[in-house]
């Protein structure tokens, strides 16, 4: 199967040579994977120019694009070169011209305008997509096996390895909440001494793709502190947006914990639809397939170190159904 399109949208402000705007728009399919940057390189009282070049970061030709974007009340475009804009209020649609609609994979497309007014782009979309953007990868690792230690020299950490859907994982090693190292094999040295410090410790293993996804933490303490019946507080402040067609993002708000030597720390987060597990993250958040139809419940509830759920914190999809 072909991989999605990876688009990136970069938007820069720069001298460029100016068209008169030319209206019409055509739908193109949603293409997830944009990100968006903004950069101020000069301007004058009364406006600026800006530019916004749509690169194909992907393997997959993209055929056809469309960027869409607000102006601030009292911004306007003056004049325009390379995409054919059309506009609505504040809200304008540039769509690609006929020579620059097709974007083999890692070539670019650039269009521009002159602005009357200080009003930059906001709300920026790429083919249905934010253009702040839906990373081509948005799946967690999964979580490290249970963490072991070897103390017959030292104290060395070992743990069964993470699975990923892309490819090779990294592990973030932390030991009483401070973070220690970045390994890629599935055993970490924390000492050659004879001897360590007499104190408690607690270490937690978390693994990372290379989109920068996070599993839950697993956890071991050399020494009992916890009893192992505790069980966490549920997340709260859930929200649901679209970041993309046919996807949707949960967010939460993480719970207030007090110290880790007196209660097991949060170590990530399980997501449901319906119900049923859609995945665990060691964020806050996690992106997951739009349910079709309607009168849905998304849930998340935290993980502890003890391996023990907090209750379901729900919301309703669509929101009020």
């Amino acid at each position: 199967m072909t991989p999605p399109a990876r688009i990136t949208v970069a938007l820069a402000l720069s001298a460029a040579a100016v068209l008169t705007p030319t209206a019409g728009a055509a739908a193109v399919p949603a293409t997830a994977g944009a990100v968006a940057v903004f950069t101020r390189l000069g301007q004058w009282p009364t406006g600026y120019v800006g530019s916004i070049t749509v690169r194909n970061d992907s393997a997959a030709t993209v055929d056809g694009w469309r960027v869409e974007f607000d102006l601030a009340a009292g911004t306007s475009v003056t004049s325009s070169h390379s995409g054919v804009f059309t506009r609505a209020g504040d809200h304008y649609a540039v769509t690609n011209e006929s020579w620059n609609a097709r974007l083999a994979p890692g070539s670019s497309a650039t269009f521009g305008w002159v602005a009357d007014g200080q009003g930059t782009p906001a709300n920026c979309t790429l083919n249905g997509a934010e253009c702040a953007g839906v990373p081509a990868d948005h799946t967690a690792p999964s979580r490290p096996g249970p963490l072991v230690f070897d103390i017959s020299a030292g104290l060395t950490i070992t743990w069964a390895p993470s699975t990923d859907d892309r490819g090779p994982v990294s592990y973030e090693v932390s030991e009483s909440q401070v973070p220690r190292a970045t390994v890629t094999d599935t055993r970490y040295v924390y000492s050659n001494g004879a001897t360590l410090p007499p104190r408690i410790y607690i270490f937690a293993v978390r693994a990372v793709d290379a989109a920068g996804n996070v599993s839950p933490f697993s956890y071991q303490s050399l020494g009992r502190i916890w009893r192992g019946d505790e069980v966490p507080p549920a997340p709260t402040g859930l929200r649901v947006d679209t970041p993309a067609p046919g996807l949707l993002r949960l967010s939460w708000t993480a719970p207030a914990m007090p110290s880790p030597f007196a209660t097991p720390p949060i170590a990530g987060y399980e997501v449901s639809v319906d119900g049923q597990p859609a995945g665990q993250v060691g964020g806050t958040s996690m992106i997951i397939q739009a349910p079709p139809g309607g009168g849905h419940t998304l849930g998340v509830r935290s993980l502890n170190a003890v391996d023990n759920f907090s209750g379901v914190a729900e919301v309703p999809y669509p929101a009020g159904g």
